[in-house]
């Protein structure tokens, strides 16, 4: 009952993230305040071809390519919200690579994260499952950081995981 619950508020979230990106940020297209740009105030590094939100700029194309080879460029991530970067390099050991990075507030954090075993080098709270490569840390006045890193090889997919997560670490 447990899985059924969660997928519900899974759908939910992403429910919600859909429509927040149908709808737009409600800033006005033709302002020229530098701080309504996307991605332009952060002073986050982009990626070519992310997702027009700046989601995309919080990881470089070099943190990505290193991580899973050639990729998409970033996408928004409907799953988790925030971006997804997906291997155009096909399968590997049966699974396309991906990596996913992700900032939410508290409650969407406790509605999607998979909780694994407490790790160092985060701050308190911060937690990583390996099976599903999942790294969660708390960042940003109380949001939580994601990093999901879909990578066939287990020892690579911790590797992988921990890296990104340092790199977003320093960037929020």
């Amino acid at each position: 009952m447990g899985f059924v619950r969660k997928l519900g508020q899974v759908a939910i979230v992403g429910g919600a993230l859909a429509l927040l990106v149908a709808c737009g940020s409600g800033d006005d297209p033709g302002s020229t305040d530098p701080g309504s740009l996307p991605g332009t105030a952060t002073g986050l590094p982009t990626t070519a071809g992310a997702a027009q939100d700046g989601e995309c700029g919080r990881l470089t194309e070099g943190d990505v390519a290193e991580a899973i080879g050639p990729n998409d460029g970033g996408q928004h991530d409907y799953m988790l919200g925030g971006c997804v970067w997906t291997s155009t390099a096909g399968e590997k050991d049966g699974l396309v690579e991906a990596v996913h990075a992700t900032v939410l507030p508290a409650d969407q954090y406790e509605a999607v994260a998979e909780i694994g075993e407490p790790v160092s080098g985060f701050g308190d709270g911060a937690t990583y499952a390996n099976l599903y490569g999942e790294l969660w840390f708390p960042c940003r006045s109380g949001d939580f950081c994601g990093i999901k890193a879909n990578i066939g090889d287990s020892d690579r997919r911790e590797e992988i995981a921990l890296r990104l997560g340092k790199a977003l670490q320093g960037r929020v």
